[in-house]
């Protein structure tokens, strides 16, 4: 090798020699024989220098008898990997052949670590799996969560097109084939279609939202049926799609109207019950009208009269016939004789005590100062008062056997 071969990066020109250390690749320089005579920094730091003077295939591990050995393997001018150690690492070489002012005929050799590259690509390589393994997990989970939906839901393109539908759409929706590739508009009459239609072209939400009012779509069978709509905009990177909730409503309405028809039976029965109400209200004032009534006209001046009556019998007949009264009033059966007894005036009632007591129409005359004939109209009053007129019942057995009754 000539006197150029002993050059070190020290001895190239200026601009040359940073060029060369600004490389983070490993630079060697050998002669035409192959040993090294400078190496940059970053090469003698990794190999452990001092380099000069080692054979670059023993440094690089290559099985070599020398340089054109070295040179068949490993031809110079293209790039070859060559691999290092048991843990998998190689490098990349390639080997520039030297001419010119600064060296004598040699090669430069451009060492590449690809350690940190595997690692990288290792590093990358598990964060793609990673990402394709979230993905999967999200795609799973959206499937999940699709599927087991148990309103009815689509997602359908900007050109109402079905991409897709869960099983609970197929089976309210699904003709002989799946919906997917179906016009979703197909499955509203005419005027919700429409509705649906213009929906799609002004959604600019991502928040899901329903619809204000019911849309009519029909079923499977072709029946129409009720249907509360919500729609939301989802941006895909490539593509924008609509995701599309639909809820039958038929049962809701079926109970909606089941609820008004026993509301207007409950309101019916209100209004019978506040004319029960009102009616039992008036026999309630009918009757307290009718017990005062009864109380002023009977128990009252049979009362006074018993107050003033100075016969025990009598007494206890009055007495007896206020008891009967209030039994009546209390919903029990009175006597009939002490009902007949207030119909008497006081003055017959005196004279019936005096025949009850045996004395005869003379001696009561007497007893009261007044003819006897007066007591005889008054005995013809009292038996048709009493009901005993055009019967053969005598005053007197009547009178007693009240008395004693």
């Amino acid at each position: 090798m000539s006197s150029h071969t002993d050059d070190s990066f020290d001895r190239l020109p200026e601009p040359i020699s940073e060029v060369f250390e600004s490389f983070s690749d490993f630079i060697l320089f050998t002669d035409d024989g192959g040993h090294i005579c400078s190496a940059s920094g970053p090469a003698a730091e990794f190999f452990g220098g001092p380099l000069d003077g080692r054979c670059i295939w023993n440094l690089l591990g290559v099985d070599a008898s020398g340089i054109d050995g070295f040179l068949r393997a490993y031809p110079a001018g293209g790039v070859h990997e060559i691999p290092y150690g048991d843990s998998g690492g190689s490098y990349s070489l390639r080997l520039i052949p030297l001419s010119g002012p600064y060296c004598s005929e040699g090669y430069v050799a451009v060492v590449t670590n690809n350690a940190p590259f595997v690692e990288l690509h290792e590093s990358y390589e598990e964060r793609i799996e990673d990402n394709i393994a979230a993905l999967d997990d999200s795609v799973a989970l959206f499937n999940a969560l699709f599927e087991a939906a148990q309103d009815p839901t689509i997602l359908a393109d900007s050109s109402f097109r079905i991409l897709t539908s869960n099983p609970s759409a197929e089976r309210l929706f699904g003709r002989s084939t799946t919906l997917s590739g179906n016009s979703c508009l197909s499955l509203f009459n005419a005027e919700s279609s429409k509705v649906v239609r213009d929906h799609f072209e002004t959604c600019t939400t991502e928040i899901p939202v329903p619809f204000d009012e019911l849309l009519t779509a029909r079923n499977s069978s072709g029946k129409e049926i009720p249907i509360e709509l919500m729609m939301h905009k989802v941006r895909l990177q490539s593509d924008t799609v609509f995701h599309v909730g639909l809820r039958d409503m038929t049962d809701i309405q079926r109970l909606e109207t089941g609820l008004e028809e026993t509301r207007e039976q409950v309101d019916g029965m209100n209004v019978a019950l506040r004319t029960v109400i009102e009616s039992v209200e008036e026999e309630k004032k009918d009757m307290h009208e009718d017990f005062a009534l009864q109380v002023r006209e009977q128990i009252m001046p049979a009362l006074d009269r018993m107050i003033k009556e100075p016969v025990p019998q009598m007494r206890r007949s009055f007495g007896r016939f206020i008891k009967e009264r209030l039994s009546a009033l209390a919903g029990e059966t009175g006597d009939h004789f002490e009902d007949l007894l207030l119909k008497l005036t006081p003055r017959e009632v005196e004279i019936c005590r005096y025949i009850e007591a045996g004395k005869g129409t003379e001696h009561i005359g007497e007893l009261l100062s007044i003819t006897a004939d007066t007591v005889r109209t008054h005995r013809k009053n009292i038996r048709r008062k009493l009901g005993l007129q055009g019967k053969k019942t005598s005053l007197i057995s009547f009178l007693k056997h009240q008395a004693g009754s």
